[in-house]
């Protein structure tokens, strides 16, 4: 792998997780990416963080990844170490999509085992779909789905209309910018699992920490707005179940979906429904843990990606 002249800082030490480096690079806007470790020359893992995640969501899966892939994990817009888009602003799902492609084609230069967690499983399958050529496997942990199989989910599509509405998303900007980063962390973990006892105390350490050098930022306000606008664009999408069947029907790579039974953010059933629509692909549920599969269960998540890559290479 070798960067690209676009390059604009040097890979830095992070304080965590232990041995990782950032590197920021200009693909559309200055994106942060964390390499985990790995061999030199072995398949890239590329792995996208979910909506007000980061790179660090990847800190306790990538060691049991890395000795048999090069462990990459890039920063959304607007998310930890990246700004955002340059010029006029883009939607914010199809940004990061291209940011995707251009990271595995610009960066990489081969193709990649993708990984995608909750809203980075939608941008995996998106870009898993419409650049086949760019992903080797695909592997989904805990991705969002819709409720129904019709045209229109009612409820998504409510609660969008709802989100839209003039005011709202000023009124939500205030109430998170009052928060400390301890209390934002918190939050963000609480609505994502009862399972708080098996999340080290340093990964959450190194997000309060993240959390706080974010909200120092001169872009943290465009980062906010950047979040804001990737969640009613990752939900429009959704509330269209027939259409993201079709776009599920579409992804050609041999892909991995992994669950947590105790999601409370994306139902376990309504995922084994869902993927039941691609009967080729592999469904696991883990029991006792929520949606936060790579922090919750990083070694029965590992055990499971290689597992399926191995198969792949035979």
């Amino acid at each position: 792998m070798s960067l690209p002249p676009a390059v604009t800082s040097p890979a830095t030490p992070v304080a965590w997780p232990p041995g990782a480096v950032a590197t920021t690079t200009d693909l559309d806007g200055p994106v942060r990416f964390l390499d985990l470790g790995g061999p030199a020359g072995a398949p890239v893992a590329l792995c996208v963080h979910g909506l007000g995640g980061s790179a660090l969501t990847w800190g306790l899966l990538a060691p049991f990844l890395a000795g048999t892939h090069r462990v990459l994990a890039v920063d959304l817009f607007g998310h930890g170490g990246s700004g955002v888009p340059a010029g006029p602003r883009p939607d914010a799902v199809p940004a990061d999509r291209r940011l995707l492609d251009r990271f595995v084609r610009e960066v990489v230069g081969e193709p990649v085992v993708l990984l995608g967690h909750s809203m980075g499983g939608v941008l995996t399958v998106l870009q898993a779909a419409a650049a086949p050529e760019t992903v080797r496997r695909l592997v989904l942990l805990s991705p969002p789905v819709p409720g129904t199989a019709g045209r229109l989910d009612p409820a998504i599509a409510a609660k969008l209309a709802f989100l839209r509405l003039p005011g709202v998303a000023g009124r939500v900007a205030r109430q998170l910018a009052a928060l400390t980063p301890e209390q934002v962390v918190d939050r963000q973990l609480r609505q994502a699992t009862r399972h708080l006892h098996r999340i080290p105390a340093e990964g959450i350490a190194a997000a309060v920490a993240e959390t706080r050098d974010r909200a120092a930022r001169p872009d943290a306000a465009a980062g906010r707005a950047e979040q804001w606008a990737a969640l009613l664009g990752t939900m429009a999408l959704l509330a269209r179940p027939r259409a993201w069947r079709r776009t599920l029907a579409g992804v050609t790579a041999p892909t991995l979906w992994l669950h947590g039974a105790d999601d409370p953010l994306s139902a376990a059933d309504r995922a084994r429904a869902l993927a039941a629509t691609r009967p080729d692909w592999t469904f696991e549920v883990r029991p006792g843990v929520g949606h936060l599969l790579a922090l919750e269960d990083p070694a029965w998540t590992a055990e499971r990606v290689l597992a399926a890559d191995a198969r792949g290479s035979r």
